[in-house]
C-alpha cells in the first residue's frame, strides 16, 4: 500500500536537497580566493606605497625634521 503513494521521481529529485546545493555553501564559494586575493594586494599596495621613491625621500625628509614640525 505505501508503494502505491511513492514518489516515483524522488530519486532525480534528490539533487535539490544535496548540502552542496544549499544557500550557505553558494555564498561562501560564491567567490573562491576573493579574500586572500585581497588581502595580497593590500600586501602589494603597501609595499609599493611604502618603497616607492618619492614616498622614501619624504620618510628621509621628515625624519630630519625637528620633532615639533611632525606634529600637526
Amino acid at each position: 500500500m505505501s508503494q502505491l503513494y511513492r514518489d516515483p521521481w524522488a530519486r532525480s529529485e534528490a539533487w535539490r536537497k544535496h548540502p552542496v546545493f544549499s544557500n550557505r555553501f553558494l555564498f561562501r564559494s560564491f567567490l573562491p580566493g576573493f579574500g586572500l586575493g585581497t588581502a595580497a594586494f593590500a600586501l602589494y599596495y603597501a609595499i609599493d606605497t611604502i618603497t616607492h621613491p618619492t614616498n622614501v625621500e619624504k620618510i628621509k625628509e621628515q625624519s630630519h625634521k625637528p620633532m615639533e614640525s611632525k606634529i600637526e
